[in-house]
């Protein structure tokens, strides 16, 4: 070999393949964007930032995240704190391209104006709505869709929008708009009522297809009052559990239906069943819409999240995980055509399986935290949310190319504007 290939041939050959392999970040070129199909309008995915907690600020944790608006959408900018074999710190930088990103001053009412809004009015033309909140645990999910007693969440946001439009329909000669409200939880891989007792419901599914939670209780709701105690009943009745991440962390997936109904010709009551006091016929709805809310449970994280003692929480973790990754793929196999999609991966994908086919229109709201602590579940979060906006967007033009940087990290940032 050393005849064949002379002593200094072999020394360039080195110093070529240890050059090309240590190639600083900031010199590699950048790939060319790949061509997608269209993406349309069907589905949205957004991220919001919570501010530091109090906790956070206590113990001098930076915020590491940065949003930039533009006439395609957003970025959101990870500066995430790193450290090389020689001990050197530097600041890693990755780029998330996204329909749009709200910082951490931004309002539930802005949050919602700026992307769940539309749904509403998706859901009066008759189509098949819904609205995903994702992230990790303690990333803000839960205030987000219910908000507090200072700020309205998601759900009620909506509620208003939607009685304020059948009012105005109703009252302009409409054809009798009512709502119902139903609410299940998805735990353990089984589906439970809210509204009743948490009654556990089997899934089946008819011979179109359609799947359908027997025997969920659908409740007949006259006003925004009445909503918001069912809201709280069934807030009330869904799983929760104290982790090492979160006090109260919710160990459930929660979905809040919204069925927007025409009353249909009342018929008789059925053969030996005794009509309810007061009335001689039965009333019937036909469905004109649905709206479908899903508050998911947070990722879990074993070594962050989870106590190694407590084998429930491990078991939930591990089952929340297994549904998150069901979605993923299912969403991934409808983006590629393929003629099977696992939707019976999970009872969440099971369960929701409407709300991906035919004529339906989604918005994800991942939810993440600013803490350089929590860059990792950060990341986590981002890159999950992006393959979802990623499956079925057009081409746009590449962020600049991550690159490194010293520490310390820039002078503070002002807090970005909602974009």
């Amino acid at each position: 070999f050393l005849k064949a290939a002379p002593l200094p041939r072999l020394l360039a050959a080195a110093a070529a393949s240890e050059t090309a392999h240590y190639t600083p970040m900031s010199e590699t070129p950048a790939r060319p964007a790949q061509p997608r199909r269209p993406r349309g309008n069907r589905l949205q995915v957004v991220v919001r930032k919570r501010p530091l907690s109090g906790r956070e600020a206590e113990r001098g944790r930076r915020d590491v995240l940065d949003m930039q608006a533009d006439a395609e959408g957003a970025w959101v900018i990870v500066h995430e704190p790193k450290t090389k074999v020689d001990l050197t710190a530097y600041i890693e930088t990755h780029n998330f391209r996204f329909d749009g990103a709200f910082g951490e001053a931004t309002t539930n009412r802005t949050l919602y104006a700026g992307s769940v809004a539309p749904l509403v009015s998706h859901l009066f033309a008759g189509r098949i709505a819904t609205c995903f909140a994702y992230g990790a645990t303690g990333a803000g999910k839960t205030h987000t869709m219910l908000g507090s007693p200072q700020e309205h969440g998601i759900y009620s946001l909506a509620a208003n929008s939607i009685f304020e439009r059948m009012e105005a329909s109703n009252g302009a000669g409409g054809e009798g708009l009512v709502l119902r409200v139903s609410a299940f939880e998805i735990y353990g891989g089984k589906v439970f009522d809210l509204l009743h007792a948490r009654k556990l419901c089997p899934v089946r599914e008819d011979s179109k297809k359609r799947v359908h939670v027997v025997g969920l209780t659908q409740r007949h709701c006259h006003d925004i009052d009445h909503y918001a105690s069912l809201l709280a009943a069934s807030h009330d009745a869904r799983q929760t559990a104290a982790t090492m991440a979160n006090g109260v962390s919710s160990r459930s997936h929660a979905v809040l239906q919204l069925a927007l109904c025409r009353r249909a010709a009342a018929r008789p009551a059925a053969r030996g069943r005794r009509p309810p006091a007061g009335r001689e016929e039965e009333e019937e709805f036909c469905e004109v819409g649905r709206m479908s809310f899903i508050d998911l449970a947070g990722t879990e994280r074993g070594a962050a999240t989870l106590s190694c003692h407590d084998k429930e929480r491990q078991l939930e973790g591990a089952e929340i995980n297994k549904s998150l990754l069901a979605l993923k793929e299912c969403i991934r196999g409808l983006d590629a055509g393929k003629s099977h999609v696992p939707f019976r991966g999970s009872k969440l994908t099971e369960v929701l399986r409407d709300s991906f086919v035919g004529d339906c229109h989604t918005v994800m709201i991942a939810a993440v935290g600013p803490s350089d602590d929590s860059v990792e579940q950060t990341l986590n979060t981002l890159r999950y949310a992006a393959t979802v906006h990623d499956l079925s967007s057009s081409s746009v033009a590449p962020p600049p190319t991550p690159t490194l940087q010293l520490m310390p990290p820039p002078p503070p940032r002002a807090p970005p504007a909602d974009t």
